[in-house]
């Protein structure tokens, strides 16, 4: 299914997120600086809740960091939670190897660190990459439990998007199926700059990730793909 919405609440231009059939993601971690939990992060979530959509939280970490990738997973998770927000699944952004080392095994025990916080909190964890980012950060390795939102366009605007289905798709890092595919980035929809996506889940797990309330009142987000993947710690070996 195919992005497309309508968030009128001006906070949300100033803070990168993605839109999908229903599905609003929203930056929960900013590279900025040493990393910091994104200022916008709540106020986006509450209006994407607000206007009926189901809502993912990324995390694009900062590999250059003085802070150790659990410390910035725990950033995150306790801002997130400090504002009533119940986070089910994360997903971490893998991308730009430019802002990454150039030692495999360094990036590799950096997202390993992130992996290991979310499993303590009990998460499902996502990645966003692509087989040349995957390859270039972590020189091929492989990770279990975890599942694939994966990116292929060819430029900006709807003139350089991919084919909107899962065709381009070949095993990578131990994925033999992605959960999302980024097929299309930078493009107007209903006045809002998005990047568009389709996914392959359940609809079950669709429903489940609309949900906008518990029973405790808290905004649910991360249901996306709950179940696509083995249960279990995520981690990356080489």
């Amino acid at each position: 299914m195919m992005g497309d919405g309508d968030l009128k609440d001006k906070t949300m231009d100033k803070q990168k997120y993605w839109l999908l059939g229903g599905f609003f993601f929203c930056r929960g971690y900013s590279p900025a600086g040493q990393g910091q939990f994104d200022p916008y992060a709540c106020t986006n979530i509450q209006n994407a809740n607000a206007a009926g959509l189901g809502t993912e939280v990324y995390m694009t970490p900062q590999p250059k960091s003085s802070k150790s990738g659990a410390q910035q997973f725990d950033e995150m998770y306790g801002g997130l939670r400090n504002s009533n927000i119940n986070v089910r699944s994360v997903w971490i952004q893998v991308t730009s190897p430019i802002n990454w080392y150039a030692s495999s095994t360094t990036n590799i025990n950096i997202l390993n660190s992130i992996l290991s916080r979310a499993s303590q909190y009990g998460l499902s964890i996502g990645i966003y990459t692509n087989v040349y980012d995957w390859n270039q950060i972590t020189g091929g390795a492989s990770i279990n439990n975890a599942m694939l939102w994966y990116w292929n366009v060819y430029g900006a605007g709807p003139t350089n998007e991919s084919p909107a289905n899962f065709n381009d798709f070949r095993s990578f890092g131990g994925w033999t199926a992605p959960s999302v595919k980024q097929f299309g980035q930078v493009e107007s929809v209903c006045g809002v700059t998005v990047n568009r996506d389709i996914y392959t889940v359940s609809g079950a797990a669709k429903l489940a990730g609309m949900a906008k309330y518990e029973k405790t009142e808290q905004i649910v987000v991360g249901s996306l793909g709950l179940g696509s993947v083995a249960p279990g710690k995520a981690e990356i070996k080489q």
